[in-house]
């Protein structure tokens, strides 16, 4: 940016500021009252003064308006600061002018008018009349089973991704690009991209593992209109209409998303393959979270158009399993390198018909639900297959302690077993229980993005799989 430039902005900066300063500091912004920050901000920090002072004194970037434009907003809704909006708002202004891409000077304008809606204490209930829209529910169609009924055993984890140099990876932007509740590129655009910055865990983790080992494109996806149709919120396909469910929480507990109305707003920190599929069609392979049935629906429609879905976390993903589409979907698997780029998957195991498989389940809410997910896995599997499996399930009712079940099966002589790894006594437990006996097998679910969980695939590559919903017997 050219001096004369930074010395305009420097002025404008300190003239919106010395307005903050002599106006009331703490207006009572008025949200609609869904919208809540602070609750998600104390399960992780002891106060908001804790989380904020992680964004402030931060030296503004001229070449990442946007980015820190956002860090402002958040700064601003959190300690209702209108110093901190004001800020914001001229960021948004200067990136809606300044913006090297045209999607970015698009939006920062959708961005300068909410904060400008903030800084009035415009109500946003009666802004923008809604259009009458209703959601178009996807269509989940599955082939026939195999008129082979008289099979001996399952086979799971063949289906396999490979990933060569030169492809296209659309992905979230929540928990690869940023990481707005651990402040983690809180200065970042949603779009921004840098190899040796990308979030350490999650989805981001395993983007990082993808370039580790492949000269690919990663292209975050952001802006995402969604709407509030009949008490439940929706993203779009490619095509505009509203199809995939979306958890109320992703809309109500970001600081990034601008509210348009109570029932429209514009998503920044994208979360999962339902915010993302309206604008990955073009991409050889979409990344993202699948743990919620909106989630895998949109990873049916993207597959359905030869697009492969990558989906670490998986709690829903059995609903698809005997589905046929052009693009193969995989759940939690292992990533590895191969000589010519990356696989995902590829890695099974047999069962036979009669063993006994022994599965957690569990009642709880979050952050328990998840264990939910092989019961969820093998019930679905018995009505695919029209055969009665011996399904064994073990409550889990404490957080990382579904090591119960080793003990359980060990006592049974069950030698399969379902279960999510996420704690380092679950990874102790399901690694003493291949190790004991090489016959012994863990199907492996939600469980790729815990470090514990994840390691089992590569320390007993001949005994673990993931949940695949493309089933072979023979």
């Amino acid at each position: 940016m050219p001096l004369f430039s930074k010395i305009i902005l420097i002025l404008f900066l300190f003239f919106n500021y010395a307005l903050a300063f002599a106006s009331d500091k703490n207006p009572n912004f008025k949200l609609p009252p869904q919208f809540n920050f602070s609750s998600i901000i104390k399960n992780f920090y002891k106060d908001t003064a804790e989380f904020t002072k992680l964004l402030k004194y931060r030296d503004i970037d001229e070449s990442n308006l946007y980015g820190f434009a956002l860090t402002k907003l958040t700064l601003g809704l959190i300690e209702e600061d209108k110093n901190a909006i004001l800020g914001a708002k001229l960021l948004f202004t200067l990136s809606s002018e300044k913006g090297e891409h045209p999607r970015e000077r698009e939006i920062a304008k959708i961005g300068l008018q909410y904060t400008n809606n903030l800084l009035l204490n415009k109500s946003f209930s009666n802004d923008i009349v809604l259009d009458q829209v209703s959601a178009k529910p996807i269509s989940i169609e599955k082939k026939p089973f195999s008129k082979n009924k008289n099979f001996k055993k399952i086979i799971i984890g063949r289906s396999s991704i490979k990933i060569t140099n030169g492809m296209k990876i659309k992905t979230q932007v929540d928990r690869v690009t940023r990481d707005w509740i651990s402040a983690y590129n809180i200065t970042f655009a949603p779009w921004q991209i840098k190899k040796e910055k990308i979030v350490p865990w999650h989805e981001g983790e395993k983007i990082r593992e993808i370039l580790k080992n492949s000269d690919v494109q990663v292209i975050p996806v952001w802006g995402t209109l969604a709407k509030k149709i009949e008490n439940f919120w929706y993203a779009p396909d490619a095509e505009g209409y509203f199809r995939f469910r979306i958890s109320e929480d992703k809309i109500y507990n970001y600081p990034s998303t601008f509210i348009i109305d109570e029932n429209t707003v514009i998503m920044n920190d994208t979360h999962g393959i339902n915010a993302i599929a309206w604008d990955s069609l073009d991409a050889d392979l979409v990344l993202g979270c699948g743990d919620l049935e909106g989630k895998v629906q949109a990873a049916f429609y993207l597959a359905s158009h030869g697009v492969n879905v990558y989906m670490p976390t998986d709690r829903f993903l059995s609903i698809l399993i005997g589905v046929k589409t052009k693009g193969t979907i995989i759940g939690s698997a292992p990533i590895r390198k191969t000589t010519n780029g990356t696989v995902i998957g590829g890695q099974s195991i047999s069962i036979k018909i009669d063993e006994p498989i022994m599965v957690t389940n569990t009642e709880g809410g979050y952050p328990m639900q998840y264990y939910d997910t092989p019961y969820r896995y093998f019930r679905e599997l018995e009505k695919y297959i029209g055969r009665q499996l011996r399904i064994l399930s073990v409550d889990i009712n404490e957080y990382g302690k579904a090591d119960k079940l080793i003990w359980r099966a060990k006592r049974a002589g069950v030698k399969v077993i379902g279960i999510r790894v996420a704690s380092k006594e679950e990874y102790d437990a399901v690694s003493w229980f291949l190790k004991s006996d090489k016959s012994h097998r863990a199907i492996l679910f939600h469980s790729a993005v815990y470090p514990e969980g994840y390691r089992l695939f590569f320390e007993f590559p001949n005994q673990t799989t993931f949940g695949d919903i493309n089933i072979v017997v023979e």
